[in-house]
């Protein structure tokens, strides 16, 4: 298994990598589609063969800053999106079995602040250290791509976060697997709850941690849901205002198939 790892991620040499990087994010889909049990992960079978994953990643570590900058806008926004993800489940399967991702920090450090992903050389600011995925969050994804569908499209590994999408984002279909993810997150009653007979509405915490992004592009998270929402509920929740929000509890839980 160890060879096998070593055997893939070396089947790409370094040149070649740097200047043929696999828009499809071929790998990573391969990985998903193993793994991905409805919106549970299968941690300890990627566990048990993990050459794929580890391939992906060196794919990505390979990318140098001046190919990046050649990419268009929705090559870059699929790349970051897709790293998070794939180095968020590398940090849980490094550690795995676990109960919880929090469970990888401490009272000094969470998991989402330490420097373990090699793709500084990609973000000016980070020089040749490592970057953590607060940063590739909420220092990239945020704020250079300025949209809010992003949070239904990172995962951090927890029961309480949006589901796990089953496949790579590619930048040839992004638009369209954004709008299936959140249509996808807001359907579901576990995660956001709409109720127009008892005219109660319960969403995910995500829409209050990050509740500028929601407003920035719609006005108000109100706004937001309103167009996103289940057909049927949209002109229901048209006509509420932010205050009427509740919060759901958020469940820090590892999103395992045990």
């Amino acid at each position: 298994m160890f060879l096998a790892s070593i055997a893939l991620a070396l089947s790409v040499t370094p040149s070649s990598r740097s200047s043929e990087f696999d828009q499809s994010h071929k790998l990573w889909t391969e990985v998903l589609s193993a793994c991905v049990r409805g919106d549970l992960f299968d941690y300890k079978k990627l566990k048990q063969d993990r050459s794929k994953l580890d391939a992906y990643l060196g794919s990505l570590e390979s990318v140098m800053p001046e190919e990046f900058a050649s990419w268009r806008r929705a090559q870059q926004y699929a790349f970051w999106i897709d790293a998070y993800n794939a180095y968020t489940v590398k940090r849980v399967v490094d550690a795995y079995p676990i109960d919880s991702i929090k469970d990888l920090g401490d009272d000094k450090q969470s998991v989402w602040a330490q420097e373990f992903v090699p793709l500084g050389r990609l973000f000016p600011e980070a020089g040749d250290r490592k970057l953590t995925l607060d940063e590739i969050e909420n220092k990239i994804l945020r704020p250079r791509f300025k949209d809010a569908r992003v949070h239904a499209a990172i995962n951090c590994a927890s029961r309480g976060c949006p589901q796990i999408f089953g496949e790579a984002f590619i930048a040839e279909k992004l638009d369209k697997q954004l709008d299936a993810q959140v249509e996808r997150w807001l359907a579901d009653s576990t995660r956001n709850y709409f109720n127009t007979r008892l005219e109660k509405i319960a969403v995910s915490k995500v829409f209050d941690w990050f509740r500028d992004d929601f407003v920035r592009d719609a006005v108000s998270v109100v706004g937001w849901l309103a167009t996103r929402a289940p057909e049927a509920d949209r002109e229901w929740i048209a006509t509420l205002k932010d205050s009427k929000l509740m919060y759901m509890e958020y469940s820090w839980k590892l999103n395992d198939v045990r």
